[in-house]
């Protein structure tokens, strides 16, 4: 394969890689969550969280190149049931975070496992919306497992790190903030931010 075709794969990813970027390092649920675990936990105690949601993401990203997200969209209600489940869900993560610093949990308190992360990613409309838009833009052409692997390459490339910024803004948060009254207020923010998002489940 010569350089020239190198670049110009890499620049036919440039919109998609861009897009990626953008809604990974933006707000969310996920990027609150971590920085709720970076703060109350560290980055290596949130490491299984971080590597949870890369892994969500890229399987995200592959189905949706393989055609999978277009067949979702096609069952009837699945977009509202999705939808149910993942604010009862984030419900139960904000109650989770609001309380990770109160002296009363701190013995009984833990990150997110890799699985719990992971698991989230489905039920996650952001990321659906970012997987299938990240698919439509990623260029078209040649075999379509490829491109798949080729998207979840970008997308994991780019993911990874913003996942890291993130926890270590909570870590800085930590180090900033080290009484424990402060902390459960910035908690309970985080907690709102993420109960915040559950009307933008139903657009």
């Amino acid at each position: 394969m010569t350089g020239g075709s190198l670049l110009d794969q890499a620049a036919a990813f440039g919109p998609v890689a861009w897009y990626i970027f953008v809604m990974s390092g933006t707000p969310g649920p996920n990027n609150a969550m971590l920085a709720a675990s970076g703060m109350n936990f560290g980055i290596a105690r949130s490491l299984p969280h971080m590597a949870g949601i890369v892994a969500g993401v890229v399987v995200l990203f592959g189905a949706c190149a393989l055609g999978l997200g277009v067949l979702f969209q096609q069952v009837r209600h699945a977009e509202f049931a999705l939808a149910v489940i993942g604010s009862c869900y984030l419900a139960y993560l904000a109650w989770r975070v609001a309380n990770a610093a109160a002296p009363s949990a701190k013995a009984g308190a833990r990150p997110l496992s890799f699985l719990e992360a992971f698991g989230f990613q489905f039920l996650n409309p952001k990321g659906w919306v970012m997987a299938l838009t990240a698919a439509t833009l990623a260029p078209k052409g040649g075999d379509v497992w490829s491109g798949a692997l080729a998207l979840i390459v970008v997308g994991g490339v780019i993911a990874a790190p913003t996942m890291s910024v993130w926890t270590g803004f909570g870590v800085a948060l930590a180090r900033l903030f080290r009484q424990d009254r402060t902390r459960v207020w910035i908690n309970r923010a985080l907690a709102v931010l993420l109960l915040l998002t559950i009307p933008f489940m139903f657009r």
